[in-house]
C-alpha cells in the first residue's frame, strides 16, 4: 500500500504525558519535529532564546535540531506529543504557534493507531497527514484575513456552542439579521451559521468522548442536550455512527506519567 503513503513525511513516535506533581520540560536536542498539544495547565518552553506560553488547547511545532529547555516549573499538566520527520524539505507552512486546535480526537486517534501492534504504517502516516493538513489550513486561514467582526463571531460561538445555540440568538447578540450574518459567514468561511455551530458543537463532542471517562449521559447535559437519546440521534446523524461506537474506535493510547 507504498501509493497511499506520503513517503516526505515520517511518523516516529507519539504519547499523551500526564503529571500531578511538578514538572518542567527536560533540555535537550531532537532530531525530529515536536507537537506539544497541551490539554491540561501550562507548559513554559524556550526554543533558541525564544519564549513559549502554552495554554490549554494550544499547540506549538518545535524545529528539530534546535534546543529546547523548559523555563518555568508547573505542574498538573497533560499534552499530546509528537514525533516526526520530513525528508528533505520544510513545513509546508511557516506559523508554528496556534492558539486553537479543535481537531483534538485527531491527537487520540493517532495514538490508537500507532499503539496497535498489526496496524499498517500507511495508515499511522495518513492520520499525521491529516493533522499537518489542519495546520496548514488553519495557517491559510489566517492569511485570509478574515473580516474582524466574522473572527469576533466565530470565537464567541466556539465558546458559547451547545445544543440550545440557535442562528437567531447569534445575530440577536451582535446586532444582526440571521439572514444578514449567515451571509457574513458564508462569505468568510464557506458555510452558513448553522453550520458553523454545528461543527463546533461535533468537536466538542468528539473531545469529550475521546479525552474523558464521562457517560453520554453526562456528555449530552454537558452540551445542553434535553437528554441522552437527543444527543445520541444528532451524533449519529453527523457523525454516522453512535457514540459508544466512535468511542470505541480509538481505545489503544500510549501515556507516559511523570
Amino acid at each position: 500500500m507504498n501509493l497511499l503513503q506520503n513517503k516526505s513525511i515520517s511518523f516516529v513516535a507519539a504519547g499523551l504525558f500526564n503529571t500531578d506533581t511538578e514538572w518542567i520540560h527536560p533540555e535537550r536536542v531532537e532530531k525530529t519535529y515536536e507537537i506539544i498539544y497541551v490539554t491540561r495547565g501550562e507548559v513554559f518552553l524556550e526554543e533558541n532564546g525564544q519564549s513559549l506560553h502554552l495554554l490549554e488547547g494550544q499547540l506549538v511545532i518545535l524545529k528539530p535540531d534546535t534546543l529546547h529547555r523548559g523555563t518555568k516549573v508547573t505542574r498538573d499538566v497533560s499534552f499530546y506529543w509528537v514525533h516526526f520527520s520530513l525528508d528533505g524539505g520544510e513545513l509546508p507552512f511557516q506559523k508554528r504557534f496556534f492558539e486553537r486546535f479543535e481537531s483534538k480526537a485527531l491527537f487520540k486517534e493517532l495514538l490508537h493507531w500507532s499503539n496497535l501492534p498489526t496496524v499498517p504504517a500507511y495508515l499511522v502516516n495518513a492520520t499525521l497527514v491529516h493533522i499537518l493538513s489542519e495546520f496548514c489550513f488553519l495557517s491559510e486561514e489566517e492569511a485570509c484575513k478574515y473580516d474582524e467582526r466574522m473572527e469576533r463571531i466565530r470565537e464567541w460561538i466556539r465558546i458559547n456552542v451547545d445544543a440550545n445555540l440557535k442562528v437567531a440568538a447569534v445575530a440577536a447578540h451582535f446586532g444582526y439579521s440571521p439572514d444578514h450574518i449567515s451571509r457574513l459567514c458564508k462569505a468568510n468561511y464557506g458555510i452558513g451559521i448553522e453550520k458553523m455551530i454545528n461543527r463546533f458543537l461535533m468537536a466538542k463532542a468528539r473531545e469529550l468522548l475521546c479525552n474523558t471517562g464521562k457517560y453520554v449521559k453526562e456528555i449530552a447535559s454537558e452540551l445542553g442536550f434535553s437528554n441522552d437519546k437527543e444527543f445520541i440521534g444528532y451524533f449519529k446523524y453527523h457523525e454516522g455512527c453512535f457514540p459508544t461506537e466512535y468511542r470505541k474506535r480509538f481505545p489503544m493510547t500510549h501515556m507516559n506519567r511523570k
